[in-house]
């Protein structure tokens, strides 16, 4: 029987609803849409909104948030929304509601994404007893490993975006000196990020005595992609670079040797000038262990709502 799923991929800013079927292990994933987080009053209200525009009616509803899951539930730290899976269930008259982390959703997804749903990075030997790893940029630095076992695939969520900024060159150690006048800790998810991105954009713009002409992530990533803006080119540049360095690390540090898959919102918007980017080169440069994460191939996923695949897969897959 096909089963009918709400599911959902809810970032500080929007909302991604959708319904999913599942058949024969198979997920497929209808009539998705795009809702502000900011034009509802929480996440019930926008929920309702959505399932009165499609025919089914689902009874069961899984939904990824980008924050750590504590009680089936996540508090985000920018938005004014709350995740409850009791509160959901109650006014949505659900019979089952689950809370994941969104990246922890994108992991699980992994695995259903229809074919051409990826772009090659980097080649390599996957080795498929050693764990993948699932990282990106989005509101956050999102990061989650899919561990084999012998029962099957586990999927790991972690707060790996909230490890402390290594930085290396003398630019970086600027830029750093930049985000710690506002930031008494910078982690990576200071760069690595929407706003991360922001900040080394304004960081740039201050090191070279020039005032800033985007204020918003899009705005840059837009004026990179353009060429009307040496500076959000440079940003930009940048970004990628020191998110290559960063998942780089995160395989020594996980043994992600199986591949790394990046995701997020940020990277396919700016595909192009990533797939250009020194991402590979700083990823490679890791010294006497460049062998080993060589070994791990790395591709990007361009399809859009990927996480609600796995979002899906949460209510199918029990062991997951």
């Amino acid at each position: 029987m096909t089963q009918k799923i709400l599911v959902a991929d809810i970032g500080g800013t929007h909302a991604r609803f959708a319904m999913a079927s599942v058949e024969q292990g198979k997920i497929s994933v209808q009539n998705a849409q795009t809702l502000q987080t900011k034009d509802f009053k929480n996440l019930g209200e926008a929920a309702g909104a959505y399932i009165e525009t499609v025919e089914a009616k689902p009874d069961r509803a899984c939904l990824a948030g980008a924050g750590p899951v504590l009680g089936n539930q996540i508090e985000f730290t920018n938005s004014h929304w709350r995740l409850n899976a009791e509160d959901i269930k109650a006014a949505l008259a659900l019979c089952e509601v689950r809370i994941v982390n969104d990246f922890w959703a994108l992991a699980a997804g992994v695995a259903y994404l229809p074919e051409g749903s990826f772009v090659d990075v980097k080649p390599g030997r996957s080795e498929p007893k050693a764990p993948t790893l699932v990282i990106g940029p989005g509101t956050g630095l999102g990061q989650a490993l899919i561990v084999p076992t012998n029962n099957g695939r586990r999927v790991i969520s972690t707060e790996g975006g909230h490890i402390t900024f290594a930085p290396r060159t003398d630019e970086e150690y600027e830029l750093m000196k930049f985000i710690a006048r506002e930031h008494s800790r910078v982690s990576v998810e200071r760069l690595l990020s929407g706003n991360g991105l922001v900040n080394i954009y304004r960081a740039l713009c201050a090191i070279e005595n020039k005032p800033p002409a985007s204020a918003q992530a899009d705005e840059i990533t837009a004026a990179a992609v353009g060429g009307g803006d040496p500076l959000a080119k440079k940003a930009v540049g940048m970004f990628c670079a020191i998110l290559g360095r960063v998942a780089g690390d995160a395989v020594l540090s996980t043994g992600a040797r199986g591949g790394v898959v990046l995701g997020g919102g940020i990277l396919p918007k700016i595909r192009e000038i990533f797939l250009a980017s020194k991402f590979v080169e700083r990823f490679l440069d890791k010294g006497r262990m460049r062998d080993y994460v060589d070994a791990a191939p790395v591709k990007l996923i361009t399809r859009e709502g990927a996480a609600l695949f796995g979002a899906a897969a949460v209510l199918t897959e029990t062991d997951l």
